[in-house]
């Protein structure tokens, strides 16, 4: 079991990250404002639970404008404490938590009252996966002359799909919320 206090105790509190958005923070409030926790028996129970949450993230990443409001959301209604670690000051926090051998963000960290890693979330829900699959279908060849200009066009209706759709909202926060219900 892994001990991430020191990692937690030095990360930003949700106002702090939340003030280093720039591109991104008008869809990660949009989010944040309209995303709601329905109150079921899953979120009572996770009333009970003792843990705190650290993340692996970057004020640029349109995963984490997607996932991280969510997170906020769940977080508040249970009583979890969340802390944000940036990825490229911290990348031997990052090494740790690879996704086949890549830096990919979010990672969202489940940590105990003491700062043991219970267990790890991310990058991607897997409707967000599908979404972001069927996008990436129909892009050309890498070696194509206009491939880089298709990838920005891509990442740019993503963003607007992540920021928009309340499908892939609650694909999310069901994935999010099975992961802590597992500990």
């Amino acid at each position: 079991m892994t001990n991430l206090s020191k990692w937690y105790d030095k990360a930003l509190s949700p106002e702090q990250y939340r003030a280093t958005l720039t591109d991104l923070k008008v869809g990660f409030d949009k989010i944040y404002d309209e995303f709601s926790v329905s109150r079921d028996d899953d979120i009572e129970m996770l009333k009970d639970k003792d843990m705190k949450v650290l993340v692996i993230t970057e004020p640029w990443c349109s995963h984490c404008m997607l996932n991280l409001p969510i997170l906020l959301r769940i977080s508040e209604a249970v009583g979890f404490d969340v802390r944000f670690s940036l990825r490229d000051e911290n990348m031997d926090l990052m090494e740790m938590y690879q996704t086949n051998g890549k830096n990919v963000i979010p990672r969202v960290l489940l940590l105990d009252l003491d700062g043991n890693e219970v267990a790890a979330w991310g990058p991607i829900a897997p409707y967000t996966k599908e979404v972001q699959d069927k996008e990436k279908h129909h892009l050309p060849k890498t070696d194509s002359p206009d491939y880089d200009e298709k990838v920005k066009d891509m990442r740019s209706k993503l963003k607007d799909i992540f920021s928009t759709d309340e499908k892939i909202w609650m694909g999310v926060y069901e994935d999010l919320k099975k992961s802590l219900l597992e500990v």
